[in-house]
């Protein structure tokens, strides 16, 4: 298996793959498949060839096939740039329990962790997403809150963890002096 960032070449495979996901994972994804169709394949190949140096568009091939996906975009407000998101983490199913996507995860975070004034990593994940969420708190992520009914699929409503990875040194809890 090779995990590698996607270049443009590789954005029609990366849009079928992801439609795939949001078909057959309509509850674990905040887009819709309508959202995704509307957006044609070349303007991912230009979003994937002018991706700044600080946001990851990540693939995992085997045998030259694109098997998983993952992205990871950096803020970049003043306030909020010590921290990036991951997105639309995806593994085939024929690809899955065969630690595809721990690799792709580990090296997004290895490649994130490069930029050392990262300071944390935040994702939202289904709660529902039971075998997600413990690969995720397996790296080392942490729940650190849960919105009811963030995202609405038909009638049905899908309630999302949020889920934090600390990269700095800064103590979670740091002492306060009361005088």
């Amino acid at each position: 298996m090779e995990i590698r960032t996607l270049a443009e070449g590789d954005a029609e495979a990366w849009w079928r793959i992801r439609l795939e996901s949001l078909e057959a994972e309509p509850f674990a994804f905040g887009k819709s498949v309508e959202e995704h169709q509307a957006t044609p394949v070349h303007i991912w190949a230009a979003r994937f060839r002018d991706a700044p140096h600080s946001n990851l568009h990540l693939g995992a091939f085997e045998n030259g096939k694109l098997i998983g996906i993952a992205t990871f975009l950096r803020e970049t407000g003043f306030k909020d740039r010590h921290k990036g998101r991951i997105y639309g983490v995806y593994v085939t199913s024929a690809h899955r329990g065969k630690g595809v996507a721990r690799a792709l995860l580990t090296y997004l975070i290895e490649r994130a962790k490069q930029d050392s004034s990262l300071e944390q990593i935040l994702l939202a994940v289904a709660a529902s997403q039971t075998a997600a969420k413990q690969l995720y708190s397996n790296l080392g992520f942490r729940i650190y809150g849960t919105e009811p009914r963030a995202l609405k699929v038909g009638v049905e409503y899908v309630d999302e963890d949020y889920m934090i990875l600390r990269l700095s040194t800064v103590s979670e809890f740091p002492a306060v002096t009361i005088e």
